[in-house]
Formats: C-alpha cells, sequence, structure tokens
C-alpha cells in the first residue's frame, strides 16, 4: 500500500477516536442535563422547551417526540465507527465499507425527514396548551445539500470501486 493509503488508514483511526470521545462527551452532557437539571438540551425547538416547561404537558410524550432524532443519532455513529473501522483496516472500497456508507446516506436521509415530522408534531402537541403556535418549519439547504454530495460520492465510490476491480484483473 502507498503512503497516501497507509495515511488515510492512520486518520481513519483517529477520528474514530475522536468520534467516541465527541459522543461521551455529549452524552454525559446530556445526562447530566437531563437527570440533574431536569432539561433536554438535544435538538429541540422552542415550542418544545416552552411545553418541558409547562406542568400540563406530558414529559413521556416530549420524550417520545424527541426519541426518533437521539435514536438516530446513536444507530449513526454505529455505522460511522464500522464504515471507519474498515478505513482504519485499508478497506476503502469494498462491500462492507459501501454498505456502512449507504446506511449513513439512509440515515442522514430519515434524519432529515424525522426532524420535519417532529416539528409538526411538536407543534400540534404545543397548540392543545397554548393559545398562540407558530409552527416553523425550516428547511437547511446545508443539509439538502449534505444528501446530494453524500449520493454524488455513493456513485464516486462505486465508480472507484469498479476500477480497482478491472485493475486487479489487469495485473
Amino acid at each position: 500500500m502507498n503512503a497516501n493509503m497507509q495515511k488515510l488508514m492512520k486518520i481513519s483511526g483517529f477520528f474514530r477516536l475522536l468520534v467516541l470521545i465527541a459522543t461521551t462527551i455529549m452524552m454525559v452532557y446530556l445526562g447530566y442535563s437531563f437527570f440533574v437539571n431536569g432539561d433536554i438540551r438535544f435538538g429541540a425547538s422552542h415550542l418544545f422547551h416552552e411545553l418541558w416547561q409547562d406542568e400540563r404537558a406530558s414529559r413521556g410524550i416530549l420524550l417520545g417526540l424527541q426519541s426518533p432524532l437521539f435514536i438516530i443519532l446513536l444507530v449513526g455513529v454505529y455505522w460511522l465507527q464500522k464504515l471507519l473501522s474498515h478505513y482504519q483496516q485499508g478497506q476503502f472500497f469494498g462491500h462492507e465499507a459501501m454498505r456502512c456508507y449507504l446506511w449513513l446516506v439512509w440515515l442522514k436521509v430519515f434524519d432529515f425527514g424525522i426532524e420535519i415530522i417532529q416539528h409538526l408534531g411538536t407543534g400540534y402537541y404545543h397548540k392543545q396548551f397554548f393559545e398562540h403556535t407558530s409552527i416553523q418549519l425550516t428547511i437547511d439547504f446545508g443539509d439538502v445539500t449534505t444528501i446530494l454530495l453524500m449520493l454524488l460520492i455513493v456513485y464516486l465510490l462505486k465508480a472507484a470501486r469498479e476500477l480497482e476491480a478491472e485493475n486487479r484483473e489487469f495485473i
């Protein structure tokens, strides 16, 4: 393997560790915020926070509204760890690495849809307790661009895998 591939393998190992450390710090922060302060600090809108502070609103329902995004985050960390593990082993264009990357793409698409549904659900629930509810459904152009770029990278990875297979056959 050439020096660039070796370097990429080392960088993948470093990022794998960095993702684990960042996830651990975030989980500790979220746990502390929830269990000590009684607050949710994970991807919640202002309507969610108003409901969280209101005694009439069910915290179970509110946690249920937030849980899909949290689960997507944890599943995403799992597949990212798995992908970086394959990269760390030098398996950049293999079937398993492509499978991991496709999982990450679909999780991003699913996250995009769930976030919209979560905002609508929170707004509907907010409307049951408050007279004035303004649902602000924002579609982040950066998210759309990221999904499109991830799909382009899938295509490029497939083309690179085919070229690698042709090169092996040629040799």
